[in-house]
């Protein structure tokens, strides 16, 4: 464009008039007049922020809704099948019209079973608890040798404190004082869940089947006189002038000893047969083996936790006071020892954030000081605590803890919340500058800017409010990070607005110094804008159609990085455990010595494991190990590692050395490494549920599948909830039983009683409840050929063998059955390794490949994906409509101040081009694209629809004020530069140092850092050089329309002109 052709255009342009003597009203004016309104708002503000920052609940993660009701049933001596169709199958079809339900899963084992329910997010799960509870109740055909059935509601606890009491001891010496500590931490004022995971006492009366024949007695004479004797009686009571006085009989008998001297038969002339003379009795744990090993010695495990809304740190404090205390009284060799302290892991990544917050308020403070006076700088930057503080006040309002994730929402917006500021005052400054200081200069200034700053906020809040709507596992996550966000850009809305004004009309700018150091930078920066900047777009408007191309192709580039793999696209990011541990589960085929020495084995090779690694380096990785059985299938190791800064390799390095030495262990039928913090999911990070009516072939389906799966690369710790084939012994009855009056369910509890035991009572000892089992002893028991000689008493008093009257057939069995939404169904998960694989592309394979073989060889069954990433898929289907409702809700607040349907569409492409620059910092950073990174994503669209709709605005002030469209454009660029690049650049300042944290637990944030940081940067680029050109652009494809209107208008006019006098006053 010539300089001739400017002048001409310039002398057209109808200049601003302002009134300088006019008085600015309206409620900025109103604050900026009056400063001790501004500065008592800022006062309530940071001293109600304060008071809230030391009060507020600190924790790792947000409180997760746990929606479940478990329903548990338990029956002795049970099989699953038995289980299954005489209490679970009835439960489920009571349940099944319970709208709030949105799945069930029963699982059928020996001796009981449990249904969980999952509930619909946001219903009320105290109606649904007693909902199912009446309706559970409301079944009266349960079988008659079952317990109450327990309905519980799942709730969210938070680990605090996990310790051992180790010593030289055996478990029975070790057991009470576990107990005393238990109760004694329950003392504590704030501590109100602990629990010590010892073993369960019982009493057993053991009895020989051939002193019950010698004696003439049965396990049902015992039993019943160990009733009549050891029992608390109540005899009434007695009306006298003292008052009622109560007559009891006190017999109870609470340990093994006082149970000897029970008569169990007397004779006709007195003589006695006591229970000590018939029958050997133990006093001790329930039967079983059992391993409890820290770090080589013998522990009983205790762990503390905090309610939902308990603040786990002075929780913590007040346990490690007892622990240190209680050390000094216990007896030689015996030490409570700290397994893991959830508050020092919560410390440090809590001081990481905040110091990571404060490096980036520094970095940002700089930025400012660079750019803009330094007074006007300062008071910009006031407006972070403001805004901080603002949101500390009122996030328990809406139940937002202080976390990892709403302190990540800080730093993610310790730019963004000066954006806002940045404009105004530099609006205002621009004002002082050409007009001189005073209050309506300032006022007039923030005006100027205040309709597009105010909405440049309402979009981005617009962006992330859909997101406080999320559900899943991980709504809460997201609820946390855009509640945060809100509610510092409400609180940076009030602060710019009402607060900065009326300090920036306070400051008494002195004249810049000739020579100095503003003023070189000024003459500097300004020369660049006014000089080459606008040289620059003003070829790129000239060229704007081949601009255009050229930042599509850049935008279709970057997605090539990802097609291609450069960049992986991965749900989650995986962060390396501190305290990573080994689930194991056996068959139920196994006894309980297999499973210690499955146990004693992977013990070993983690302790082999950390001795090589002191080889290799010198020092080892692993602080302690705690390994213990819980029950007879089921047993873990828990390996907390040293600090962070000691680790020779991450967790997951450690993790796959274990993997690799783990040798085949016969009868496991799972095996698991919780070695990422985000991990420990029951139903793995992938799992496939099969589902048929034949128990048979979902196994042989299960086992086939688990075999393809093995095969594929990148997947690993394949486990199912398939049981190996167990055996039962079936009873037929023979002629001969129907002659001596006997029947099925005669004999089955005869000979329930005598191999499984009899329960004679219940009593509770030192606030534990303890059975009282009659029954034969272990080696008769455990001995098939032993059953034939068992002693069956008919109703007419004579005895005879089993085998005698009933047919014994040893068959194959069912030790395990799972049903899902009324079908029996078959599990199988395992894990992805993401750095070989990944996730959404290995599961998609296994769609398209392996589940058609599966199919083919087993067409009666039918799959569906679980596990990890069946729900973040569906978390990820949600964030995709968020978004989109987002945009609506954006495009909506962008339309309403440019009164145009096209200008919104300008401002709204350049969030495309925006994930150009986070594509490519990913690349560059060596990170995956992630869950995580989106929201990075929505952070950065919300920064650059402000810089965007700043520009547009003042193209459209200066297209009023009669300029040529192009030069509105060039103007609009060259005015708005500076506060467009500031708010860029304090963007990504602030999050400039979480991008290069070290530390391992931060790689969970690092992805919305970098996805934030290069967006905002490269649509930087976008709103300088491309939005100028799309604004003509859009005049461009105008043109054809407009000429088309003005044709229709043109015709219509002369058809009207043309008409005869009385056809147009008949029209």
């Amino acid at each position: 464009m010539s300089e001739s052709h400017i002048k001409d255009e310039q002398s057209s342009i109808t200049e601003e008039v302002v009134d300088l003597n006019k008085q600015e009203s309206g409620l900025i004016a109103f604050f900026a007049n009056n400063p001790v309104a501004a500065n008592l708002l800022m006062g309530f503000i940071i001293i109600m922020g304060l008071l809230s920052y030391n009060s507020i609940q600190r924790q790792m993660f947000p409180n997760v809704e746990i929606n479940f009701i478990n329903v548990q049933a338990t029956y002795p001596g049970a099989a699953p099948r038995e289980i299954e169709e005489s209490i679970l199958i009835k439960i489920e079809e009571s349940l099944k019209d319970i709208t709030e339900i949105k799945e069930s899963v029963s699982r059928s084992f020996r001796n009981g079973g449990r249904i969980s329910l999952r509930i619909h997010q946001g219903e009320d799960l105290a109606k649904v608890l007693d909902k199912v509870k009446q309706r559970v109740d409301s079944i009266g055909t349960f079988p008659s040798g079952m317990e109450p059935i327990q309905v519980t509601q799942a709730e969210f606890q938070q680990d605090v404190i996990e310790m051992s009491l180790v010593g030289d001891l055996p478990l029975e010496q070790l057991k009470p004082i576990a107990n005393q500590i238990e109760n004694e931490l329950l003392q504590l004022s704030n501590v109100s869940l602990a629990n010590a995971q010892a073993p369960s006492d019982e009493i057993a009366i053991e009895v020989q089947p051939e002193t019950l024949k010698q004696y003439n007695l049965t396990i049902n004479d015992i039993s019943a006189a160990i009733r009549r004797y050891s029992a608390n009686f109540s005899a009434g009571q007695l009306r006298t002038d003292a008052g009622i006085i109560a007559v009891r009989v006190e017999n109870q008998f609470y340990n093994g000893e006082e149970f000897r001297l029970i008569p169990v038969k007397i004779g006709e002339n007195g003589g006695r047969v006591l229970l000590q003379d018939v029958a050997i009795i133990k006093d001790g744990f329930t039967e079983g083996e059992r391993y409890f090993r820290y770090s080589g010695q013998n522990a009983i495990f205790i762990d503390v936790k905090a309610t939902k809304s308990q603040d786990t740190i002075p929780v913590a404090e007040s346990v490690k006071a007892y622990i240190a205390e209680k050390n000094k009284t216990l007896p030689q060799g015996l030490e409570i020892k700290i397994l893991v302290d959830m508050t020092y892991y919560l410390n440090a990544r809590l001081d990481m954030m905040l110091g990571n917050l404060m490096q980036g308020a520094i970095l940002v403070a700089l930025m400012l000081t660079l750019f803009l006076r330094f007074k006007l700088a300062l008071w910009v930057m006031v407006g972070l605590p403001v805004c901080f503080l603002g949101a500390m006040m009122m996030m328990p309002v809406f139940g937002v803890t202080i976390n990892i994730l709403s302190l990540f929402a800080f730093i993610m917006v310790l730019g963004i919340v000066v954006d806002d500021a940045i404009v105004i005052g530099e609006s205002s400054y621009s004002e002082i500058e050409k007009y001189g200081g005073g209050v309506n200069n300032v006022v007039r200034g923030a005006k100027r800017v205040a309709t597009p700053a105010t909405f440049g906020v309402l979009t981005t809040i617009a962006v992330f409010a859909p997101f406080t709507q999320s559900s899943g596992f991980k709504g809460s996550f997201f609820f946390n990070i855009s509640m945060v966000v809100i509610l510092c850009l409400v609180f940076s809305l009030i602060e710019s607005k009402l607060i900065l004004p009326a300090h920036i009309a306070q400051i008494k700018f002195s004249p810049l110094k000739k020579g100095g150091f503003r003023d070189r930078f000024n003459q500097a920066f300004f020369g660049f804008v006014n000089g080459t900047y606008r040289r620059f777009v003003e070829r790129c408007v000239e060229y704007r159609w081949a601009v255009f191309a050229f930042f599509i192709a850049m935008l279709l580039v970057s997605i090539g990085l990802i097609q291609a793999n450069y960049v992986r696209m991965v749900p989650n990011p995986k962060v390396p455990h501190d305290f990573p541990s080994v689930s194991i589960e056996m068959s139920e085929t196994v006894s309980d010595q297999t499973t210690i020495d499955a146990l004693k084995t992977i013990e070993k090779i983690i302790l082999d494991v950390d001795q090589e690694t002191i080889d290799e380096f010198g020092s080892g990785m692993i602080r302690d190990i705690l390994a213990f059985n819980r029950g007879r299938t089921e047993a873990r190791i828990v390996v907390p590692l040293v600090d962070e800064e000691l680790r020779h390799y991450d967790t997951f390095e450690l993790a796959r050395r274990w993997r690799e030495r783990i040798p085949e262990i016969a009868g496991m039928k799972s095996f698991s490494v919780q070695d990422d913090v985000n991990g420990g999911n029951d139903g793995g990070e992938f799992g496939y549920l099969i589902y048929g009516s034949d128990i048979t072939t979902l196994n042989a389906a299960g086992r086939y599948l688990i075999s393809l799966l093995q095969q594929e690369n990148g997947l690993f710790d394949i486990s199912s909830t398939i049981d190996p084939a167990s055996k039962e012994i079936r009873m037929s009855l023979l002629a001969v039983a129907d002659d001596l009056g006997l029947d099925m369910s005669n004999i089955a509890r005869q000979v329930g009683l005598s191999f499984y035991g009899g329960e004679a009572q219940r009593v509770i000892r030192d606030g534990e409840e303890v059975k009282v089992m009659v029954r034969y002893p272990q080696l008769t028991r455990e001995r098939f050929a032993e059953l034939k000689y068992t002693m069956i008493k008919t109703p007419s008093g004579q005895e005879v063998m089993l085998g005698d009257v009933v047919e014994l057939t040893e068959e194959p069995g069912i030790s395990y059955i799972r049903r899902e939404e009324g079908y029996r169904t078959v599990y199988v998960w395992g894990a992805i390794d993401e750095e070989v694989v990944e996730p959404n592309e290995v599961i998609e394979q296994i769609k398209e490949n392996l589940l058609p073989q599966m199919k083919d060889a087993f067409p009666a069954v039918k799959t569906q994906l679980g596990g990890t990433i069946e729900e973040q898929q569906a978390q990820q289907d949600e964030q995709i409509m968020f978004f989109w409702a987002g945009m609506i809700m954006v495009f909506i607040l962008l339309a309403v101040p440019l009164k145009s349907y096209g200008q919104p569409l300008i401002i709204m492409s350049v969030i495309p081009f925006s994930l150009t620059g986070a594509i490519w910092g990913h690349f560059f950073m060596g990170i995956d694209l992630s869950m995580m990174s989106t929201f990075g994503l929505i952070a950065a669209a919300g920064v650059v629809i402000n810089d965007s709709l700043v520009m547009t605005d003042f193209i459209n002030q200066r297209r009023k004020q009669g300029y040529d469209v192009k030069a509105a454009v060039l103007e609009a660029g060259c005015a708005r530069f500076r506060a467009i690049t500031l708010t860029s650049i304090t963007t990504f300042a602030g999050v400039l140092p979480i991008m290069f944290e070290t530390s391992l637990q931060a790689s969970f944030v690092i992805p919305m850092a970098v996805a934030l940081g290069f967006a905002v940067l490269y649509a930087t680029l976008v709103t300088l050089v491309l939005v100028p050109c799309l604004y003509i652009i859009l005049l461009d494809l105008n043109r054809p329309f407009s000429w088309i209107k003005r044709k229709i208008t043109r015709q219509d006019s002369t058809e009207i002109n043309s008409a005869p006098q009385g056809e147009l006053a008949g029209k």
